[in-house]
């Protein structure tokens, strides 16, 4: 069996050398700044993002300048691979399903607007990856189906053919997608916690402590989405639920559903598990937007500090790929919300308050 040294010494120095150049905070801080879209992208033009100015000059598009950072990321994940050892390689396939996943969500979402709610989404289809992922998936096929019968049809050589078959109805009963998209975010966490139960025990457990602080932070998401958005009960909200979480257990998701003030139970959570981020609870927030702004804040801080966990930790284990992977995620999050905000004229204290 290859020893840790073997299988990372050189992904991670690798990793570390990417690291180093994902884009500062200052340079975000300038962006934020930038008077225009078209500034902005310019800010963007010595680097390895100068393909959004080109894209956005040539089409003024900016949702097709996105759908190449999002080819960008699946491209690192993909180059990624080929470096890895073979007992490191079912994680990162496991990881890139969640592309694929939420690409079959938009083309399905394409489907229900078009055939259920009797929407216009012409102009959608060229926004959803046509590319292979990991599956061969016919896109076309499924924004253009006559039924959610068809698309299990040509999903059935896939994984998500069963899921769609069996929710098809009550998406329909129910004018909603959102079960059907829970079940798909479920048989991506299934899969990935298989992955990881596959590795060595040091890797294991690394894996298992930051991937376990996304699923927190997805079931939190969730929770709060639930509650802005559905009158679900107690009992229909924990079937959502994924398990798998490394800080929330039952009865601390209980209390976050039912409570009134959701930014009192996550002060307690966060004081009890993380305290050095405790100074966030603080921060005014008078309104609901504002309240929700600071939840996202906060599990951001959250996952920041366990990927600095561990890049400060021992070196030679999974967590540097997962660390790499986070820490990408985030800034091609940035800078899309930067992007997006520009043609809003959002104040720039908005902006600053969403990076």
């Amino acid at each position: 069996m290859a020893g840790p040294l073997s299988k990372y010494a050189f992904i991670n120095a690798k990793l570390r050398a990417r690291i180093s150049k994902i884009l500062p905070d200052e340079m975000f801080a300038q962006l934020a700044k930038a008077p225009s879209l078209e500034a902005a992208l310019a800010l963007l033009r010595e680097g390895p993002f100068a393909s959004l100015e080109q894209i956005y000059a040539s089409t003024g598009d900016l949702k097709l300048a996105e759908l190449e950072l999002l080819k960008d990321e699946i491209e690192l994940y993909r180059g990624l691979r080929d470096y890895l050892h073979a007992d490191t390689k079912p994680l990162v396939d496991a990881l890139l399903s969640r592309f694929e996943i939420d690409n079959l969500k938009n083309a399905i979402r394409i489907y229900f607007d078009r055939k259920i709610r009797k929407r216009a989404v012409d102009t959608s289809t060229h926004y959803v990856l046509h590319d292979r992922i990991i599956h061969a998936i016919p896109i076309d096929i499924i924004v253009n189906a006559d039924s959610f019968d068809e698309i299990a049809r040509v999903c059935g050589a896939t994984p998500y053919g069963r899921i769609v078959s069996k929710y098809s109805h009550i998406v329909e009963s129910e004018g909603s997608l959102f079960r059907m998209e829970v079940a798909l975010d479920h048989h991506y966490y299934d899969d990935l916690l298989g992955a990881i139960d596959r590795l060595d025990r040091r890797d294991r457990q690394v894996a298992l402590r930051l991937i376990g602080v996304e699923i927190d932070l997805q079931n939190i998401s969730w929770i709060i989405r639930l509650r802005k958005f559905y009158d679900l009960p107690l009992e229909a909200v924990l079937t959502t639920i994924v398990p798998g979480g490394f800080n929330l257990n039952k009865t601390t998701i209980e209390e976050l559903y039912r409570a009134q003030n959701v930014t009192a139970v996550l002060q307690r959570f966060v004081e009890g598990k993380y305290p050095g981020l405790s100074a966030l609870m603080s921060s005014p927030a008078s309104s609901s937007t504002s309240r929700l702004m600071l939840i996202r804040r906060i599990l951001d801080e959250i996952r920041r500090h366990e990927v600095q966990r561990i890049l400060g930790g021992y070196p030679f284990t999974v967590g540097i790929l997962l660390a790499y992977f986070l820490l990408k995620a985030d800034e091609l999050k940035k800078i899309r919300m930067v992007l997006n905000a520009k043609p809003m004229d959002r104040p720039l204290e908005r902006i600053e308050s969403m990076l």
